[in-house]
């Protein structure tokens, strides 16, 4: 993943409340320790984790931003 991406996720994941973290990985059906891993660390996850996680954001972090190599062909929703 480019560092500009890591640190654009780290940016979304510093800027998330505590509540607002815990909501988020409930809605991805993951802990909060695992989402601060893929967004603050820069772990990858696998493609469901990085499509729930979009989902969970309502978009801000799309599976394209966590998984370039298996959704660079990915276009946004119109």
């Amino acid at each position: 993943m480019p560092e500009s991406m890591n640190e654009s996720l780290k940016q979304y994941w510093q800027s998330m409340s505590p509540e607002k973290r815990d909501v988020v990985a409930a809605k991805a059906e993951t802990t909060t320790a695992y989402l601060r891993q893929v967004l603050a660390c820069g772990r990858t996850p696998g493609a469901a984790m990085a499509k729930s996680i979009e989902i969970a954001t309502d978009g801000e972090v799309s599976r394209r931003m966590l998984r370039p190599d298996l959704y660079a062909d990915l276009q946004p929703a119109a």
